[in-house]
This record gives structure tokens, C-alpha cells and sequence, in this order.
């Protein structure tokens, strides 16, 4: 199946990512190092422990999760010139039952097409499709 690589700035909401970013931390028990998950088709990238989340030059799509309910995800670029992809899920508390993963690329097309499972795919798909269309629409209104 072939999937949509375009960049899509939505201009997102930050404060919807902002309660599982709190806990990337190495103080916090999610240090980069443990977060971070490699693409084997994209190039190997060091990381600056600072650069995420204070590197985070721009968001593009966020998904606000909800703790056992549903997985915050969020995709952006950072600086340096470097694309993420990012997911945090709790059933309660990041403290105690939380899991994060963090990929990076300099290619956007590695994260679209390697570390978006087909579920994570379709909920982003049709989120930037409600907000485009959306746009769309208030910006014929406005017209």
C-alpha cells in the first residue's frame, strides 16, 4: 500500500503533547537513550540528550492521548535538520506504567513509511484530513 509522505503543517495544539513529554527525563525514568528506536533503512543519528524534546523546532501533527485510553503521538522536525516521530501510552501514570518511543530520521519519508504501524497510519491520515478539509472550510468562509 502505498502511503502519503507529504509534510502537512496543521499547526497543532502543543499542550495536548505536553503531559507525556514532561516524563522524558533521565531523572524521570525515560531517558533518550531508552526511548529512541532506529529505522534500519535510514542512516544512524547520534543524539544530543537535550535535542527532544527541547530541540523541537516544529510540530506538525499531534494526537492527544488519554492514560488507558488512548496513545498521544506527535510528529515534527527538530534542529539539525532531523524529523521525529514520537508515541507515549500509560494505563495510568508515566511513573508507573508508561511507555515511550521516539524515532528520528533525516528523511520524513522513513517515519511515514517504517515507524507508522497501519493503525497509527489510518489515525493520522484521517486527522490530517479532518484538519485540512477543515481549514479548508474556514478559510472559505472567510474569503
Amino acid at each position: 500500500m502505498s502511503r502519503d509522505i507529504s509534510i502537512y503543517k496543521t499547526n497543532p495544539d502543543i499542550s495536548k503533547i505536553s503531559l507525556p513529554l514532561l516524563f522524558v527525563n533521565p531523572h524521570l525514568g525515560y531517558p533518550l537513550d531508552k526511548i529512541l528506536r532506529y529505522i534500519h533503512t535510514s542512516p544512524d543519528i547520534v543524539l544530543q540528550p537535550e535535542i527532544f524534546p527541547y530541540g523541537i523546532k516544529e510540530y506538525y501533527w499531534i494526537h492527544e492521548g488519554s492514560p488507558g485510553k488512548a496513545t498521544w503521538y506527535a510528529l515534527g522536525s527538530l534542529q539539525g535538520g532531523l524529523y521525529f516521530f514520537y508515541t507515549a501510552y500509560t494505563h495510568t501514570t508515566f511513573d508507573k506504567d508508561g511507555h515511550m518511543d521516539l524515532w528520528v530520521s533525516y528523511r520524513f519519508d522513513d517515519l511515514i513509511q517504517y515507524s507508522m504501524d497501519t493503525f497509527i497510519y489510518t489515525i493520522y491520515i484521517k486527522d490530517i484530513q479532518n484538519i485540512t478539509s477543515n481549514k479548508l472550510t474556514s478559510d472559505l468562509v472567510n474569503i
